[in-house]
């Protein structure tokens, strides 16, 4: 079913489906539910990679003495094997204390979608990439609730920046909130960086990698035609490896949702780690993109597209 037809139904079943294109929105359903059944204290969550069927049915199986809901997340990026799944929604409407939520982070939920049905006590919701002005509307309420001052129009930039992603636009927001005025489109501006498409990921990897970064540096300008929006994105790119770096250097581990506020998948995460953990000198790096972002907006008279190579070559020649 779709988030409005979810949205006006009783919610009493014993296995729940959140999938789809739009993780604020199956986080945020997700977390509805586990307010609903009160199970915080007796959760148990299996992030990707860690799910385990074996530890998963023996969970859901418990029976409880004092009347404790038992909770199980498992939050993949893949769907499940069918027959795990439909075991462990079996268990729970077998045990009176057990529930289940599933959340897919991908169209790979259409593949055991038909399983979370009416008859055996379970739904799906398929949640679609959110649109601009949903977006906006979302935000605005994270806004009242957090009390945070910004004009609408400034509201609608940050979006636009971040590719619509509210989980980091809410994030973004708490660290504008400290200006301790109402957040301006400058502001924005000033302090916060854009996402980066694909192609942009694919170059600073190239880089680090040591990989021939020409051809697709040339294709890059051609689309984007905005040196600085290239040289910020790979600083933004840098100072998050920076994070995963010195959160490794402090912990010995890896947790991506402490460091980013949000959870990547096991793949992304581990590709972070093995570049950040590849970099041996982040602090002349960073005066390198400060010394290229001075030329390029100070000076008029120079190639930018050269300058901007040239810097990346020289940065590159450090890892």
């Amino acid at each position: 079913m779709y988030k409005k037809e979810f949205d006006a139904i009783k919610k009493d079943f014993k296995a729940y489906l959140f999938w789809g294109e739009e993780p604020y929105y199956i986080q945020k359903y997700s977390q509805m539910v586990q307010e609903e059944l009160e199970a915080d204290e007796n959760k148990m969550v299996s992030y990707f990679d860690e799910y385990d069927f074996n530890t998963a049915k023996n969970y859901l199986s418990q029976a409880s003495l004092f009347g404790d809901r038992n909770l199980l997340i498992i939050k993949h990026e893949k769907a499940l094997p069918k027959k795990e799944l439909q075991e462990l929604i079996a268990i729970c409407n077998k045990t009176p204390n057990s529930f289940l939520i599933v959340e897919i982070y991908s169209n790979e939920g259409k593949k055991i979608s038909s399983l979370f049905d009416k008859k055996h006590k379970s739904a799906h919701v398929r949640f679609f990439k959110i649109e601009l002005s949903e977006a906006k509307r979302e935000l605005l309420k994270f806004c009242k609730q957090k009390r945070i001052d910004i004009d609408s129009f400034a509201l609608e930039h940050l979006l636009v920046m971040l590719d619509n992603n509210i989980q980091i636009a809410q994030k973004e927001l708490e660290k504008l909130s400290i200006l301790g005025q109402q957040i301006q489109i400058k502001d924005v501006d000033r302090l916060i960086y854009p996402l980066n498409p694909l192609s942009l990921e694919k170059l600073y990897i190239a880089i680090i990698k040591k990989e021939p970064i020409y051809e697709l540096f040339q294709k890059i300008i051609e689309e984007e035609h905005n040196e600085m929006k290239i040289l910020l994105g790979f600083e933004n790119f840098i100072q998050q490896l920076f994070l995963f770096y010195s959160f490794i250097r402090l912990h010995g581990n890896i947790d991506s949702s402490q460091i980013l506020g949000y959870k990547l998948p096991k793949q992304i995460e581990s590709e972070r780690v093995a570049l950040a953990i590849k970099i041996k000198h982040y602090p002349r790096i960073f005066l390198l993109l400060q010394e290229c972002e001075l030329l390029l907006k100070t000076k008029t008279n120079i190639d930018k597209n050269a300058t901007l190579l040239s810097y990346l070559i020289k940065i590159q020649a450090l890892f």
